[in-house]
């Protein structure tokens, strides 16, 4: 039984996904995002409860719809070896509607608030976006990530107090 994904969380997940879009019409040449591109997967990620119950939902329809690639999923998700997330599947996420904040930010250029000094932001960007020499990363592009953690956080509290991150990879067993 799947449960309604909280009306928050896809405002924000929308956010998101608008935001990128803009930037990608706003520098088309300048993103190489695209389906098969999955260097931003090559590694293991949490998510609040918030975003798990949606994730388990998505697993538990791909059981039902397709068991053979929910087994390779489960595979993928109990070898500790694997360098990258246990959704990826022959270079796409088997879940990508429901795929969480992270992903979905992912390929952007961010700003994140610098260790060193916590009142400056870093940006941040994949190296395989806006990589020609002089490439200008339009400021409105800019995802300052903490517009997004911070909701998320408030979203995950309420949702589940105190509720320890869940590793995308216990989800998928």
């Amino acid at each position: 039984m799947t449960h309604p994904v909280d009306p928050h969380l896809v405002q924000l997940r929308a956010r998101v996904d608008q935001h990128f879009g803009a930037a990608v019409d706003r520098s088309p040449e300048a993103f190489t995002c695209r389906l098969g591109c999955d260097r931003c997967c090559h590694q293991r990620f949490s998510v609040f409860e918030v975003e798990a119950a949606p994730l388990r939902d998505a697993l538990t329809t791909l059981e039902a719809h397709d068991p053979a690639l929910r087994q390779r999923i489960r595979a993928q998700a109990v070898d500790e070896a694997l360098p990258h997330c246990a959704l990826l599947i022959d270079g796409r996420c088997a879940v990508y509607e429901q795929r969480p904040l992270i992903c979905r930010s992912h390929g952007l250029p961010i700003a994140v608030a610098d260790e060193q000094d916590p009142e400056a932001l870093r940006l941040d960007h994949c190296p395989l976006n806006f990589s020609e020499p002089g490439a200008d990363i339009p400021r409105q592009s800019i995802l300052v990530l903490d517009a997004i953690n911070r909701p998320l956080a408030v979203l995950a509290e309420l949702r589940a107090p105190r509720a320890p991150r869940v590793e995308i990879s216990d989800l998928a067993k």
